[in-house]
């Protein structure tokens, strides 16, 4: 029985350049990255990270480094659901959500990790391994491009190979808005899908006036038209049955999905690991999803979701996130006509680049 005998953690602030803009986060010029290595008794290694925004990262870092340690040294690397228990209600009081999710994430996906390359299985096909082809779809972050700027983008990402592509709404009129999206509907070819994502910018009867609006767009869904608490705002809104809508990204636990599907808020749900702590509650989601006949999308950080879209049968669209790790591992994931393959390497398949992350380190 394999048992965890070292658990590293590294905090890094990436910077991002040109910084982006999104309505509900402002302006982006930096990310924040905490990483976990789990190492057991028979030497095998394991890697998690999870992803935040610029300022947000200390309280996950400190989280995993120190509280997390004494439910995890000496114990079967392979009880992860079990230990993935101990944690969260080990920090029920201060946490379900913030720091702690968090943190959760990034030990939860080593733990996986480990497991994986100790069985030399790809990960995606430990998790259930449906489907290694998963569709992409650029998930832009451009509020704050000019709408030259932003269908310039919108043609790098085809030419890139994605054939679905998002934009951001929430500048200050809905005209505005409106403008943007016929724009870019105008723009792209046809045959390339469009999504938009309001970043709760919008009030209720906001939200309600732009759906009418955008109902001529054909877009594949909305998101997060209004903020993720507001679960009667959000069967209201899908009731009218005007534009397809996808929330879940902010949601931090099982129980918050469980009454978003039951309030009926949206036709796609969309649980991200790193705010939710990992693999082990995404795959519930994702089940339970499917037990409502609803499909799941993700939310940042696309090479980690890669294998938990690939594993589950009720996925569809993989984003393609644009905070940009891939300078910083070997063999980045890569788009080939709108879809992108899960590693068949062992575990999640990442290695990342430690020497050149030094430069971008927190603390010692």
């Amino acid at each position: 029985m394999p048992t965890i005998e070292t658990l590293t953690i590294d905090h890094f602030r990436i910077p991002v350049d040109p910084p982006m803009q999104a309505a509900a986060a402002g302006v982006i010029s930096a990310f924040e990255l905490v990483t976990a290595r789990i190492t057991d008794s028979e030497g095998a290694t394991g890697v998690g990270f999870t992803v935040m925004q610029d300022g947000q990262g200390s309280g996950a870092a400190i989280t995993a480094e120190r509280p997390f340690r004494k439910f995890l040294m000496g114990q079967d690397a392979d009880r992860i659901e079990w230990l993935w228990q101990r944690m969260y209600r080990g920090h029920h009081y201060a946490g379900r959500g913030g720091p702690v999710s968090f943190a959760l994430a990034a030990v939860d996906v080593a733990l996986w990790d480990l497991k994986a390359r100790r069985l030399d299985q790809p990960l995606w096909k430990l998790l259930g391994g449906h489907d290694q082809s998963v569709r992409c779809y650029a998930g832009n972050i451009d509020l704050n491009y000019d709408l030259d700027r932003l269908l310039k983008s919108a043609t790098s990402d085809v030419e890139t190979g994605f054939r679905s592509v998002k934009m951001r709404l929430g500048r200050p009129t809905l005209a505005e808005d409106m403008d943007r999206v016929a724009a870019m509907r105008a723009h792209l070819p046809a045959e390339i899908e469009l999504m938009a994502d309001a970043n709760e910018a919008w009030r209720v009867d906001q939200a309600a006036r732009a759906m009418a609006m955008l109902q001529e767009h054909d877009l594949v869904w909305l998101e997060e038209p209004i903020v993720p608490d507001n679960l009667e705002g959000y069967s209201y809104l899908r009731g009218l049955g005007r534009v397809p809508i996808a929330a879940g990204e902010n949601m931090h636990t099982l129980s918050e999905f469980t009454q978003l599907i039951m309030a009926k808020g949206a036709d796609f749900i969309e649980p991200d690991l790193t705010t939710l702590g990992g693999i082990t509650p995404w795959m519930k989601v994702a089940h339970l999803a499917e037990a409502h006949g609803l499909p799941v999308t993700s939310h940042g950080s696309h090479d980690l979701h890669v294998h938990v879209m690939a594993a589950v049968s009720n996925a569809t669209y993989l984003e393609w996130f644009a905070f940009d790790l891939s300078p910083y591992m070997a063999d980045p994931l890569r788009v080939k006509d709108g879809f992108a393959q899960a590693p068949d390497r062992a575990g999640h398949g990442i290695t990342l680049d430690w020497d050149k992350l030094a430069q971008h380190r927190i603390g010692p």
